[in-house]
């Protein structure tokens, strides 16, 4: 069975339920926090991706945003967020989308990321480059700081690592950059990178499922994802840093350094 055919067939049945939810309404509730939400479309999207999962790869493990999931003896792993955006879809704030991974022996050899907005499919398969819709894509070749767009986003729970997120962005505006964009998605961002929209990601908490799909795109489009030490990204909540490669090192120093102060 290919795997790439049924995670891109997954987010293809999740568009299908974002996309009906928006016409006939949904329910929003919370989880953490009042900024930690949920939707009906969470829910059902998630339940349709991991039928289609247990249908094909009954022994697979999965690990998802909104439900626990047993523990199987398998060497796979899919690690799915059935909504990246849920704050910006209870507000029909246009951009969200779907992140699936698949992970073997805990490296991961699959993602695929679709804006189920504007039906922009990210890819990746592990060793064999990285795609948007059919067209393969690289990462910017943005030599210097001041010249890089950047992404940024802010945890929900608006901890004090997350508060001092906003030293870490005057840290970056102080070096000249070309801008600054906060969209609400993970997952969507990491694609902007891989893409070459972008030159620099960072975030200061986040979940394995918010960033293991487009870790591997950014990685293989040629550029580079790791945390704030500049250690590969663990399959858990961790910090994460997403740059074309060339600009890595130096991301890293301005945020470590602002984060010191």
């Amino acid at each position: 069975m290919n795997y790439l055919e049924i995670a891109i067939e997954c987010a293809k049945e999740a568009e299908k339920i974002h996309n009906y939810y928006r016409k006939e309404g949904f329910t929003v509730g919370t989880k953490t926090s009042h900024r930690d939400r949920v939707t009906t479309a969470d829910i059902e999207s998630e339940k349709t991706i991991t039928n289609i999962i247990e249908k094909y790869f009954p022994n697979h493990n999965i690990i998802g945003e909104e439900n626990s999931y047993p523990e199987k003896k398998s060497e796979f792993t899919w690690v799915i967020d059935p909504l990246d955006g849920t704050n910006n879809y209870s507000r029909d704030f246009p951009y969200y989308g779907v992140s699936i991974a698949l992970l073997q022996n805990n490296v991961t050899i699959l993602g695929v990321v679709y804006n189920t907005v504007c039906g922009e499919l990210f890819y990746a398969e592990r060793g064999k480059g990285a795609y948007l819709n059919e067209t393969r894509i690289q990462v910017s070749d943005t030599k210097r700081i001041k010249d890089s767009l950047i992404i940024t986003g802010f945890y929900q729970t608006q901890s004090k690592a997350v508060l001092k997120n906003l030293d870490v962005v005057k840290a970056f505006f102080q070096e000249g950059i070309l801008g600054l964009r906060r969209t609400g998605s993970a997952a969507l961002d990491l694609c902007q990178i891989a893409a070459g929209r972008a030159d620099i990601f960072w975030e200061p908490i986040l979940n394995a499922w918010d960033f293991k799909a487009g870790e591997l795109i950014v990685q293989e489009a040629g550029g580079m994802c790791t945390d704030y030490s500049g250690n590969t990204l663990p399959l858990a909540k961790s910090t994460i840093v997403a740059t074309n490669k060339i600009l890595h090192k130096k991301a890293i120093e301005i945020i470590n350094s602002s984060l010191q102060k």
